[in-house]
């Protein structure tokens, strides 16, 4: 057992945790996706795919941050801890950790952003960065390996129970509401006031529906159509998945939309640009 505290040991030890915890982050992020929308769906899946593929930034700026804030809040955890208190009690780490982030919290403040917005960020940056410090506080040879091998199991042992819980689904995982061509009949609108009005006789009218095409962004300005046409609906084969809406107005080819939402929060929607950035047009059933 060492008596001198290790900055270097500390300096890695405190980065690894921060890794750890990105990809620990990273895992509970991809499984909350598999249980949301597609909209939501899509974006915590390209958050952790960003996470995975930019792994060696991750470890970088989990360096710099170690460095920047975690080294420095030991240190003066410490020094307050023989001002004040004789030891060095481990519930200094907090309080410096969260004097340091501090500023960034003000400067946050003067910028214009909401104070729940950083009252939250600044609590959760201060509780993830003292875990940091506090793991890697301990005075002891092989810390980093023991981190290393206990947070890696934490990691894989968490993706590897949300994946039992997905299968047995104890987690719910998302599936789109079954629904019928009556479910379907009614208007629909999108957060422009473009909407579709499906009829039951087979019938649908057009006003003002975005008409994306193949490279368009969904915040790119594109033109609009409206008319009247026909409308199909294709229930899913092997599940829910596969339900289809096609719509056919002359003068405005559309893609077939496909059903999301929850029982009673009814949505179509389809894809915008490439399908893997999961970019999304949708529309609500509103009556």
């Amino acid at each position: 057992m060492e008596t001198k505290r290790s900055f270097g040991r500390l300096l890695a030890v405190s980065a690894l945790v921060l890794v750890l915890e990105v990809m620990l982050a990273a895992v509970i992020g991809v499984l909350y996706a598999l249980t949301r929308e597609p909209y939501f769906k899509g974006q915590y899946l390209q958050a952790a795919q960003a996470v995975l593929t930019l792994s060696c930034v991750v470890a970088v700026v989990a360096l710099l941050v170690s460095l920047t804030v975690v080294l420095p809040a030991v240190a003066l955890g410490d020094l307050l801890g023989r001002l004040l208190g004789g030891r060095n009690p481990w519930g200094w780490v907090p309080v410096t950790v969260g004097a340091l982030l501090a500023p960034l919290a003000v400067a946050g403040l003067a910028g214009g952003m909401e104070r729940s917005t950083v009252g939250v960020t600044w609590a959760a940056a201060t509780a993830v960065l003292s875990v940091a410090a506090l793991l890697g506080r301990p005075r002891r040879e092989g810390l980093f390996g023991l981190v290393a091998v206990r947070g890696t199991a934490v990691v894989v042992g968490t993706g590897l129970l949300g994946a039992f819980g997905l299968w047995t689904d104890v987690l719910p995982r998302y599936r789109p509401p079954l629904i019928t061509a009556a479910s379907v009949v009614g208007t629909w609108q999108d957060e422009t006031s473009g909407s579709l009005t499906f009829e039951a006789d087979g019938r649908v009218t057009v006003h003002g529906i975005n008409r994306f095409r193949p490279g368009d962004r969904h915040f790119d300005p594109v033109p609009r159509c409206s008319g009247q046409g026909t409308w199909t609906f294709t229930p899913g084969r092997r599940n829910t998945w596969g339900q289809r809406v096609d719509v056919d107005v002359a003068g405005c080819p559309l893609p077939e939309w496909r059903v999301a939402g929850r029982a009673g929060q009814l949505e179509l929607y389809h894809f915008v640009g490439d399908p893997d950035a999961r970019n999304l047009y949708e529309l609500r059933k509103v009556r």
